[in-house]
C-alpha cells in the first residue's frame, strides 16, 4: 500500500479501548461503506489499555469516593453497557474479565462520618451497595482487620457486582467482532500516523505504512489527540497534565476482591486501592502512584516533543499549567507521590501507606517490584486555569478528537455512540445509525 493512497470514508486513529469501541459501533450499527482502524503498535490495546497499565476496574461510581452523584449515575449507565457486551462473550473469551466483589473502605472517625453521609446520598443510585461494619469486613476480607488496632474505627460499602477487565484484550475483541461480518471494516496495525492534513474536502493521513485519504477522521489517540487537534487549529483552550504512576504487586495474596479507599472530591485521582490481578488471582496490585511526567506516552522519551506541542505551545497554556501545579491540594498530593519514587525509601514508604488497607503489609511483600502504569492525560482548561474532570471530544470540520483520561475505558461504549452519531452528521443524511439494534444489544 506504500505506493498508493488508500481511500476510505471514516478513519479511526488509535486502536486502544476508545478507538476500538468506535470502530465496533460504526461497523456494526451504521451503513457506512468503508471504515479503517489505524494503530501504531503491533497489536490493538497495547498502550494505556494494556492490563498492566491500569487498575483493570470497570468503574460504576459506587466505590469511587471522589465522584458526585451525577458522575456516579452517568458512570453506572456507561459501565452497564460494557457489562452487556461482556455477558455475551463466548467462553473462550472469558479471560477478558472476571467478576469480583468490591469495597469502599473508610478508616478513622472522620472518614467513617464522611462515608456514612455519602452512603445516604448514593444508596438510591446503588441499592445493592450495602454498608458493612468491621465484623462483616473481617469475614469478607480478613486481612483488612488482621493486625489493626482495636480502637481504629472502620466501615465499608460492599457490593458483589464488581468487574475486573483486561481492557486491552477487550479492545482486540471489539475490533475483531466488528470485522467478522463487515468486509468493509479493516484494521491496520504497525501503522504510525505522522501527520493529518486537510485535502480535497477530506483528510490526508501520512503514516509509516503509506498514505490514507478519508472523508471523516476520528482521532482516538489518548494524549496525542490534543496534539493533532492543535496542529489543525482546534482545542487551543485545552492543555494536558500528563500523569503517570506505578503499581506495586504483593506476591502474598492479601485481598479477595477490589478494595478502594476514601478520596477527596477535589482530586481527579482515586485514593490508594488494592486490586486482584485479572491474570493471576494470587497477586494483589496496589496503586497507582501519581507523578507528573513531561511525556505523552510512558517509556517513550520521544514523546517529550509531543508534550511541548500539546501543552506548552503558547503562553496561555504554560500559565494554565503552572497555575494548576501550584494549587495547594494538588501540589501537596503530587509532592507526596514523589517520595514513592525515591530508591529504597520510596517502596517502603508506599508499603506503609498501603497499611491503611492491609495493616500487616510490609515492603517485603512487594518483592515482585513495581509495574509502570500508562500516562493519564488529565485535561487543563486554559481559560479557567483549572483541571477539567472527565473526558472531552473536540469537534472540528469533519473531524473529531477524543481525549479520555480514566475512567474513559469504563465509558467506552457510551462515548463511542456519541462519536458515531456525530460522525454520521458529517455525511449530511447519507448514512444512519441503527438505534434499535444497538438498544437490543446494549440496553435491553
Amino acid at each position: 500500500m506504500k505506493n498508493e493512497t488508500k481511500k476510505i470514508q471514516v478513519a479511526i486513529l488509535g486502536g486502544g479501548i476508545t478507538g476500538s469501541s468506535i470502530f465496533h459501533i460504526l461497523s456494526k450499527y451504521t451503513n457506512i461503506n468503508s471504515i479503517a482502524l489505524i494503530e501504531k503498535a503491533g497489536k490493538l490495546g497495547e498502550i494505556n489499555s494494556k492490563e498492566n497499565n491500569n487498575s483493570q476496574t470497570l468503574h460504576f461510581g459506587d466505590i469511587e469516593a471522589n465522584y458526585s452523584t451525577e458522575k456516579a449515575s452517568s458512570s453506572k449507565e456507561a459501565s452497564q453497557m460494557v457489562v452487556r457486551y461482556l455477558e455475551r462473550l463466548d467462553k473462550k473469551d472469558c479471560d477478558i474479565y472476571k467478576k469480583s466483589h468490591k469495597m469502599l473502605l473508610a478508616v478513622g472517625e472522620k472518614e467513617v462520618a464522611t462515608f456514612e453521609k455519602r452512603q445516604n446520598e448514593f444508596e438510591q443510585i446503588f441499592p445493592n451497595f450495602k454498608k458493612i461494619t468491621k465484623e462483616k469486613i473481617a469475614k469478607i476480607e480478613p486481612e483488612i482487620v488482621s493486625g489493626r488496632k482495636q480502637s481504629e474505627k472502620i466501615m465499608a460499602g460492599y457490593s458483589e457486582d464488581g468487574w475486573v477487565v483486561d481492557f486491552g484484550a477487550l479492545a482486540k475483541n471489539l475490533a475483531q467482532e466488528a470485522t467478522k461480518n463487515n468486509p468493509n471494516a479493516e484494521i491496520f496495525t504497525n501503522t504510525k500516523v505522522t501527520s493529518i492534513a486537510k485535502k480535497d474536502g477530506g483528510f490526508e493521513i501520512i503514516t509509516n505504512n503509506g498514505i490514507f485519504w478519508a472523508d471523516v477522521v476520528v482521532v482516538a489517540m489518548c494524549s496525542h489527540s490534543l496534539m493533532f487537534a492543535k496542529e489543525l487549529g482546534y482545542g487551543e483552550e485545552y492543555s494536558i497534565l500528563p500523569v503517570g504512576g506505578n503499581f506495586y504487586t504483593s506476591s502474598r495474596k492479601v485481598l479477595n476482591g477490589k478494595v478502594y479507599t476514601m478520596q477527596s472530591g477535589k482530586l481527579p485521582f482515586a485514593g490508594v486501592h488494592g486490586d486482584p490481578n485479572i491474570h493471576n488471582e494470587n497477586e494483589t496490585r496496589f496503586g497507582p502512584t501519581a507523578n507528573v511526567m513531561p511525556f505523552l506516552e510512558r517509556n517513550n522519551i520521544a514523546t517529550f516533543g509531543d508534550f511541548l506541542k500539546s501543552t506548552l505551545s503558547d503562553k496561555q497554556s504554560a500559565i494554565a499549567l503552572l497555575k494548576v501545579l501550584s494549587e495547594k491540594t494538588l501540589l501537596t498530593f503530587l509532592l507526596k507521590n514523589l517520595i514513592y519514587e525515591i530508591p529504597y525509601f520510596g517502596p517502603r514508604a508506599y508499603a506503609k501507606m498501603c497499611q491503611k488497607i492491609i495493616p500487616t503489609l510490609r515492603y517485603e511483600d512487594f518483592k515482585n517490584g513495581k509495574t509502570k502504569a500508562g500516562i493519564r492525560p488529565q485535561l487543563i482548561n486554559n481559560k479557567t486555569q483549572k483541571l477539567q474532570m472527565g473526558e472531552i471530544e473536540i469537534e472540528g470540520e469533519k473531524i473529531l478528537f477524543n481525549i479520555t483520561p480514566s475512567p474513559g475505558a469504563s465509558a467506552c461504549i457510551k462515548n463511542a455512540v456519541k462519536s458515531v452519531n456525530k460522525t454520521i452528521t458529517f455525511f449530511e443524511g447519507k448514512y444512519s445509525f441503527d438505534e434499535t439494534a444497538f438498544k437490543k444489544d446494549f440496553l435491553s
